[in-house]
């Protein structure tokens, strides 16, 4: 008997002792997390003051590129050096491409789906200028212009879309 009131002693003295360690040990431990995370959270804000503007700077350089490259003003900036239509082809394209590796760049402050869209805004843009050009219609580099021109008008051109989701995505950074 003896042994069984030596044991429930024990008992008595180390599960208060065993509860209280391991409440302390809870409560810490939850502390400790909640601190961990305020730093991070500290650390996020304090890297976002100064990533926020490049980021911001990244957007408006897309912008301006899906600008550059929308067919209207593509067409008014870029002149056909004669009738050749596919020669004009290919120097609105080349102009595409060209300011398409000048803002790669910028892919690494953009979401992907950004980066994405931007990329599909060119493709698209090239598509819509080759297509319009295989139209019988359009014999030579001037009509193609014009033809451009118009299509801009009448019909919502890819860059838009790709303009307005860069806006969308902009204002979810407030």
């Amino acid at each position: 008997m003896d042994y069984i009131e030596s044991l429930l002693e024990g008992i008595k003295y180390a599960l208060p002792a065993a509860v209280t360690g391991y409440t302390t040990y809870y409560f810490l431990d939850r502390f400790f997390r909640n601190e961990e995370k305020k730093q991070i959270l500290q650390s996020k804000r304090e890297l976002q003051k100064y990533s926020l503007p490049i980021r911001l700077q990244a957007y408006e350089r897309l912008a301006l590129f899906l600008e550059r490259i929308s067919p209207a003003r593509l067409v008014k900036n870029v002149f056909p050096d004669d009738q050749d239509k596919q020669k004009y082809v290919e120097k609105l394209v080349f102009q595409i491409e060209s300011e398409y590796e000048h803002n790669l760049s910028q892919q690494i402050y953009v979401t992907t789906k950004s980066w994405n869209i931007i990329t599909t805004s060119k493709n698209a843009t090239i598509f819509f200028i080759r297509n319009l050009a295989q139209k019988d219609d359009i014999s030579n580099a001037f009509d193609l212009q014009k033809a451009i021109l118009n299509q801009a008008v009448e019909k919502e051109v890819p860059t838009e879309m790709g303009l307005e989701y860069l806006r969308n995505e902009v204002s979810d950074l407030f």
